[in-house]
């Protein structure tokens, strides 16, 4: 890993960064809702500022983080049971929108939820350009 990497993954590991960059996702690119950062073993890191501060929103992303990290696991596991290499991201699509789970380091996870009535296809495009923001980002910015 290079200094920049590093130095690049100590930032992404500080809430306030993280915030700002995950609220960034939400303000920038059409039909992200929210945007939670977790660390792989399910400790909630950030959310964006209209996911945290009330209760519920709270609760939401504590849970979320829970359980992606553990359907990161599932999905990794699977992805290695057929060879197909490591895992680059999970979509659940449910009636009203999506939710996906994507690695964004080895000990990072970003959770993206969708708008109301967002398809898989455009949901797809808006959280890989998410997480493109997040690993290619100056986080100092």
């Amino acid at each position: 890993m290079s200094d920049g990497t590093a130095r690049h993954e100590v930032l992404l590991s500080d809430p306030e960064v993280v915030g700002r960059l995950l609220q960034r996702a939400c303000d920038e690119i059409d039909g992200v809702e929210h945007a939670i950062m977790t660390s792989r073993d399910g400790l909630l890191i950030a959310a964006n500022r209209e996911s945290s501060g009330h209760r519920s929103a709270d609760t939401i992303a504590v849970r979320a983080s829970a359980m992606a990290a553990a359907g990161a696991g599932i999905g990794d596991h699977f992805t290695q049971l057929v060879s197909h290499g490591r895992l680059q991201g999970s979509i659940f699509e449910a009636e009203h929108g999506c939710v996906g789970v994507f690695p964004v380091s080895t000990t990072l996870l970003l959770i993206v939820t969708s708008r109301i009535s967002v398809s898989m296809g455009r949901f797809s495009v808006a959280a890989k350009r998410t997480l493109q923001l997040l690993q290619s980002s100056d986080p100092d910015h």
